[in-house]
């Protein structure tokens, strides 16, 4: 069984919130990223797509075009965009499209996990998305995307979910 644990996460304020929400990175084209990305600074597709900050002629896969990237999201911890929270959490998200919702948690899961197959792939990647993920994680010190990982349902998971939900907890 794989080993899930909590963390520290870090978020967007509460006020930026809706500033900061963007669509996965991997949805654009580099061009509708650069037009998304300046609509609003905050974007966090700003960060995910760091090359929408430098000239189109500029390699989105140099080693400057991730710094930026770690630049920005550190400036933006720093100015109380983001916050950290104080403790570590596991989360739940929640997405709803076309009147389906699906409920699910958020925590850290062990690469070895992964590469050992005790978390099996569910699709494959092209080598070149995963190398610039890596990069991106690596030069941010934080994986700033989800990975979304199916399990088995789990009652004790259900039941935690559903107590939190209903208290009306901050999910």
């Amino acid at each position: 069984m794989a080993e899930i644990v909590p963390f520290y996460g870090v978020h967007p304020a509460k006020e930026y919130a809706s500033r900061v929400a963007a669509l996965p990175y991997d949805v654009y084209s580099r061009e509708e990223a650069v037009v998304a990305a300046a609509k609003d600074r905050l974007s966090f597709l700003n960060i995910d797509r760091p090359e929408t900050q430098f000239d189109p002629a500029q390699d989105m896969y140099a080693p400057e075009v991730y710094r930026k990237a770690d630049e920005m999201l550190h400036a933006e911890i720093a100015d109380g965009i983001f916050e950290q929270d104080p403790e570590k959490n596991y989360y739940i998200y929640e997405l709803t499209m076309d009147g389906r919702s699906q409920t699910g948690l958020v925590a850290c899961a062990s690469i070895d996990d992964y590469i050992h197959n005790v978390i099996r792939k569910h699709e494959n990647t092209r080598a070149d998305k995963e190398e610039d993920r890596v990069r991106h994680v690596d030069a941010c010190s934080a994986q700033t995307g989800p990975i979304f990982l199916a399990y088995h349902r789990d009652e004790r998971i259900a039941a935690v979910i559903a107590r939190t939900k209903k208290a009306g907890a901050d999910v």
